[in-house]
């Protein structure tokens, strides 16, 4: 991966780079970021240039030994720890990171700016909360009890690192604290609110910039074959998540689901229409825990939408067909006094998700909370 290659995080990119330069390398850093604003590609494109032999000034060389591995992902001094599950071919065994890495590095390399969501679909576990457990960090100390292959740096990437559980994260504590030379832990991670704050305490950590629409809408139209028109409009509406903006250039039937489990949501809330909230609940529990809190999440944006058209009319050139005629008519429904209180109980069912609530319950006593809300403002 090339830094080049990456969707904005100009400042980001060039402070990376001076700590090379510099050679003030810090032994264990976390890249943090919003899903899609490009922490793992950042982390991949830094591990290249640590290893890269012919440094340029602004990115790795791509034509030495160890470019041409890392363009593969394959570096013997390169270990990949990232999220996982059981599944049917694993059941019953300890498992760990080592056991899937052939088909993350595939998922990788053909979306460097992958989701989890994407990536337990990809294992065909997306009903199950993904893992970094202790047999990771076990594998990590047995590594690091050899020396470095070839690179100067020896690098571990740790993928969404809040989902290390805390056997994992204790045993990483020591190594930590006092790592083998030449050896840097990157960690990236959407949110630390779940990470032990004693792994907080020794890295280094870099906050990635929220991508803006124009630089998502350069990145579509440089990497992707889109025009003009479309790139405008999938900018728009993925609001900084360049994952999400790929994802609606090249799925976009499961982002026109979302909108249209959204549109009939909303509907069935504000008329309290039991046979419908019925038939979503079963569905919102398919989904799987990853696929439940992406739902919130996108719902969040897909209401700020509803208030900022509310607000700026003029606005609505930047939403697709199924939202338009929806907005128009929920717009009323929506207003300052109302959005906070949406917004907090969307965060809150996220939040409940993550800890295992039952989502059935969970989806029922949200959607009682948001028709009261959409029913004070139509009382105003």
């Amino acid at each position: 991966m090339f830094f080049k290659e990456i969707i904005g995080q100009q400042r980001l990119k060039r402070k990376l780079l001076e700590s090379v330069q510099n050679k003030r390398v810090a032994h264990a850093q976390m890249l943090l970021g919003t899903s899609g604003a490009g922490a793992l590609p950042l982390a991949l494109a830094y591990a290249q240039y640590l290893a890269c032999t012919d440094r340029q000034a602004d990115d790795s060389c791509g034509e030495c030994s160890s470019c041409k591995r890392y363009a593969k992902l394959e570096h013997p001094d390169l270990q990949l720890i990232f999220p996982k599950n059981k599944t049917d071919e694993n059941e019953g065994v300890k498992f760990s990171s080592k056991d899937f890495v052939l088909r993350f590095r595939k998922a990788v390399l053909a979306n460097p700016y992958l989701s989890l969501q994407e990536w337990l679909q990809e294992l065909g576990i997306e009903n199950k909360q993904g893992i970094i457990n202790v047999e990771d960090s076990a594998e990590v100390m047995a590594n690091l009890s050899y020396k470095a292959y070839e690179a100067e740096y020896r690098v571990i990437i740790v993928w969404l690192a809040e989902f290390m559980n805390t056997a994992s994260a204790n045993k990483l504590l020591k190594v930590l604290e006092e790592p083998p030379a030449r050896t840097v832990f990157l960690f990236t991670s959407d949110s630390t609110e779940n990470m032990l704050a004693t792994i907080l305490s020794r890295v280094q950590t870099y906050r990635l910039d929220r991508l803006s629409t124009a630089e998502v809408e350069a990145g579509l139209l440089e990497q992707n074959e889109v025009s003009e028109e479309q790139a405008y409009l999938v900018a728009h509406l993925a609001d900084g998540d360049y994952g999400l903006a790929r994802q609606l250039v090249h799925e976009p039937e499961n982002v026109t689901a979302t909108v249209q489990f959204f549109i009939a949501w909303m509907r069935a809330c504000f008329g309290m229409k039991m046979d419908t909230l019925a038939e979503l609940m079963d569905t919102f529990q398919k989904m799987g825990r990853e696929g439940q809190k992406d739902l919130l999440t996108q719902a969040a944006g897909l209401l700020r939408n509803v208030l900022m058209y509310r607000m700026h009319p003029q606005g609505s050139h930047t939403m697709m067909k199924e939202q338009l005629e929806f907005v128009q008519k929920f717009s009323k429904f929506i207003s300052v006094d109302n959005m906070e209180g949406l917004l907090t109980e969307l965060d809150k069912a996220h939040y409940h998700i993550e800890r295992n609530a039952h989502p059935k319950i969970l989806f029922t006593d949200l959607s009682y909370r948001i028709s009261a809300l959409l029913k004070q403002e139509a009382l105003r």
